[in-house]
């Protein structure tokens, strides 16, 4: 008995290892043996071991052309392979759906987009045929000899989390659809498919890929028609008892404000989303584009549109100070929207935030951009799904030298220790 303990504690323990060195390959790019070896506490030859597994399972390869330090051998770049395995990432917004196919190091192959004009397009089996047709078109494009693992869908609304059951999306109009279930029958049959709130996704690439490495404690915000909120703090995502955590948006800031779509009155969102600060510019809203004008025209002097973000850069302002009184981050990300207004009034947002934050040790906060700009939140997407190769490099074929694969995956083992955002999953991968 104790034999088969050990045996099961050393294969645990190689599995934990092969998704540590490729998850530091994913998120840092290209690193040399030696550093390798500093930076896991492994020695050469346990580097060297996982090194050649991870290339005989088509996750890594080494450059022809050593890295020569300054002492010692020359010790060979290890870098992820970017051109076997793929995901496909889906982001569901109000006003259109923006898919690409990623694969590790977050290289995006291909990527395609259609417009939402209409609450027909936005309709639940639309958007699930619309998501169905842009994928097909994809793959049949995209070259090479690539095997698409899973799906990553990111939708602005209330998520399960473990079984993909869209709880509410009220820009939607959606309540209670089994987002994940209906996908894999339509679309991905043979693969994962995982679907997560659009916020938390962006939280998740800025953490893993961006402007927040590093970062333990941390809000992203992501601003269209509506406003989402992704937490992280202690290094792990805040999901709530239910998994329905960081709808920041409806947050009530104004009693006597307009009627959101979730059925309160004066939520956050109805003061800075896109409507919003359309209204104030005197246009008519309407989506995405209305917005953008509005945006272009306070760039280029407005002085209607200027005073329009000037206003709904102090109600976000609002926000941002009760997030930051209540959870301490180190760092706000400003996405979507939020991210221009960031560039418009900078200074009105950070001037009200440092009057409104009570406690010095608040003010350490850093309000940023975040470093994928408008596609945080497909790259989140892709976070997401590529976790099922991350989690447990293993699960992947053995290939020969011509990378034709040996013999069937190795089943997962479960969370291998080497994410503390995301459980690993199971894996049906198909040629």
């Amino acid at each position: 008995m104790a034999r088969t303990e050990r045996g099961a504690t050393q294969e645990a323990v190689r599995r934990h290892n092969l998704a540590t060195l490729l998850g530091h390959l994913h998120r840092h790019g290209p690193t040399s043996r030696a550093q390798l070896t500093r930076l896991l506490g492994l020695n050469r030859a346990t580097i060297g071991t996982l090194v050649d597994e991870l290339a005989s399972r088509r996750l890594a390869g080494e450059d022809a052309e050593p890295e020569r330090g300054a002492q010692g051998r020359p010790s060979k770049v290890v870098s992820a392979r970017t051109d076997s395995f793929m995901v496909v990432a889906v982001e569901i917004g109000v006003d259109a759906i923006t898919l690409a196919l990623v694969s590790l190091g977050g290289t995006v192959i291909a990527r395609d987009r259609c417009l939402l004009e209409s609450d027909e397009d936005r309709s639940f089996e639309r958007v699930v045929s619309s998501i169905s047709a842009l994928t097909g078109s994809l793959l049949r494009r995209s070259q090479g000899s690539f095997t698409c693992v899973a799906m990553g869908v990111a939708v602005p609304g209330a998520v399960h989390p473990q079984d993909g059951l869209v709880h509410f999306a009220p820009n939607l109009g959606w309540r209670n659809l089994a987002l994940a279930d209906r996908l894999r029958e339509s679309v991905a049959q043979e693969m994962v498919v995982l679907v997560g709130n659009d916020a938390n996704l962006g939280a998740i690439a800025e953490h893993a890929r961006g402007i927040a490495g590093g970062v333990n404690d941390l809000v992203y915000l992501h601003a269209e028609a509506g406003v989402g909120g992704g937490i992280i703090t202690g290094g792990r995502m805040l999901e709530g008892s239910t998994g329905y955590g960081g709808e920041v948006g409806h947050m009530q800031v104004n009693p006597d404000g307009s009627a959101c779509h979730c059925g309160a009155r004066g939520c956050w969102e109805t003061e800075v989303g896109e409507d919003a600060l359309v209204r104030r510019a005197g246009l008519q809203p309407g989506g995405r584009s209305p917005a953008e004008e509005v945006l272009r025209r306070a760039r280029a002097g407005d002085a209607q549109c200027r005073e329009a973000v000037e206003i709904t850069a102090r109600w976000i302002s609002v926000g941002l100070i009760d997030l930051v009184n209540s959870l301490n981050p180190e760092m706000l990300i400003l996405g979507g929207m939020f991210q221009e207004l960031l560039d418009l009034a900078r200074p009105t947002i950070a001037r009200l935030l440092h009057e409104g934050i009570y406690d010095a040790e608040h003010q350490r906060v850093e309000l940023v951009k975040p470093r994928f700009g408008r596609d945080a939140v497909l790259m989140g997407a892709a976070e997401l799904a590529l976790q099922v190769i991350l989690n447990d490099p293993a699960s992947m074929p053995l290939c020969d030298r011509d990378d034709r694969p040996l013999a069937v995956p190795l089943p997962p083992t479960g969370d291998s220790g080497s994410r503390d955002l995301l459980a690993a999953l199971p894996l049906r991968a198909r040629r």
